[in-house]
């Protein structure tokens, strides 16, 4: 099973000339995180900088709608993946950064409970979901499950820098204490992640 669906990803990622199997193009970005303290999972309290890489998951050209994705880095290093859905866990095509909530459609597992994460856009935000064509700078509440609170802002500034941090990982670059749930469904996105990654020829930390 593993080599299959490695296989299959590897082979999605050549086919697309070396880029990712799904959300291939992407703009990194710097991002400022602003969390206070909750039991739910241990984000940095106060203020952290992040790289953040913003992206579509088929790829559609210019500000066509698409699943849009959002991964950052925290310090660890603490690999956050977010895509835009709905009901947690469906994907959901948005036509603008700020028209739809981001989720980590899979949970974590943190303390022994099963927590859900968002960003969740400030209103009154406009931009089409065009990579060229981004606002200075995009506005997110963070909160998390269990029932829904507010833990945190993410501000998110396009970059000149045209190549981010190494490839992210989110089944194993995670803080002590906190696992993708649930396991099954972890270890598939491992060997997906690994199929892409070898077919585009990329490294992690």
């Amino acid at each position: 099973m593993r080599e299959r669906v490695a296989s299959a990803f590897r082979a999605v990622a050549r086919a697309r000339g070396g880029a990712r199997a799904f959300h291939p193009r992407g703009r990194w970005c710097a991002g400022t995180l602003t969390a206070t303290f909750d039991p739910a999972l241990p984000l940095p309290e106060g203020t952290t900088e992040v790289a953040v890489r913003l992206s579509k998951g088929a790829g559609t050209p210019g500000g066509l709608p698409d699943v849009l994705g959002m991964a950052f880095r925290l310090p660890g290093p603490w690999d956050v993946l977010l895509s835009t859905s709905s009901a947690r866990v469906v994907p959901r095509p948005a036509r603008t950064w700020s028209s739809a909530r981001y989720g980590s459609v899979t949970p974590f597992r943190s303390n022994g409970r099963v927590v859900w994460l968002a960003a969740v856009p400030e209103p009154g935000q406009t931009g089409a979901a065009d990579l060229d064509a981004m606002p200075d700078a995009l506005r997110f509440g963070l909160e998390v499950s269990g029932p829904w609170r507010p833990v945190g802002t993410l501000v998110v500034r396009p970059s000149t820098e045209a190549v981010g941090p190494p490839a992210f990982d989110p089944v194993h670059n995670l803080p002590a204490g906190v696992a993708l749930a649930p396991a099954v469904l972890a270890r598939l996105r491992d060997w997906a992640y690994r199929g892409s990654r070898n077919g585009r020829g990329a490294l992690i930390e």
